[in-house]
């Protein structure tokens, strides 16, 4: 059975497998897989972390440093497994949390590596960081936020304001809100 082009025209039976082979070459064309890669937020600024990390990749792990930079909040490094060399990366991410603490997102990326081996730096450093940093104060205690704050109570304010100055007075002082006041009536 022949495929109904748009239009209502039959395409021939070879555009429906031409349009097949061509999705078959498009993905086998295809990178064979995304860079895959692994994060986690410590409760640290990033400036407190970036030593840490450093010193994880070189001294702990003995990894071999490519290139660094604090300021930009990232290191190269080769990952040595199997006799073979990868290329990774780690990235510091300054970022605040919702209780407005300086943390620090960490993402490790290895190129050509199963995910596991990013989980298992990852982990192994953020470990590294608490027990170098210990745990991060607390965050700090919000005052309970009131019903009618202050932003409500300006926005009386105003209303009130602008009543008056219409020359009508505002409710519940008497009068219909909004009305203004015959001229030479009393209050």
């Amino acid at each position: 059975m022949n495929a109904q082009a748009p239009g209502g025209a039959r395409a021939a039976p070879w555009a429906a497998r031409a349009a097949g082979a061509a999705l078959a070459l498009a993905a086998a064309l295809a990178p064979a897989r995304a860079a895959a890669r692994a994060t986690a937020v410590v409760s640290h600024p990033a400036a407190d972390v970036w030593a840490t990390a450093v010193r994880f990749l070189r001294v702990d792990r003995g990894f071999p440093i490519r290139e660094k930079d604090e300021a930009a909040g990232y290191v190269l490094f080769d990952y040595a497994e199997g006799g073979k060399a990868y290329r990774g990366a780690l990235e510091l991410i300054p970022a605040v949390d919702g209780d407005g603490r300086n943390v620090t997102q960490l993402v490790f990326s290895l190129t050509d590596l199963p995910r596991h081996f990013e989980t298992a730096l990852l982990d192994r450093l953020t470990a590294k960081v608490r027990e170098e940093r210990g745990t991060p104060p607390p965050p700090r205690r919000r005052p309970p936020a009131a019903a009618d704050g202050p932003d409500k109570e300006r926005e009386k304010d105003k209303d009130r304001d602008r009543e008056r100055d219409r020359g009508s007075k505002p409710a519940g002082e008497g009068g219909a809100p909004g009305l203004p006041r015959a001229p030479g009536a009393g209050g």
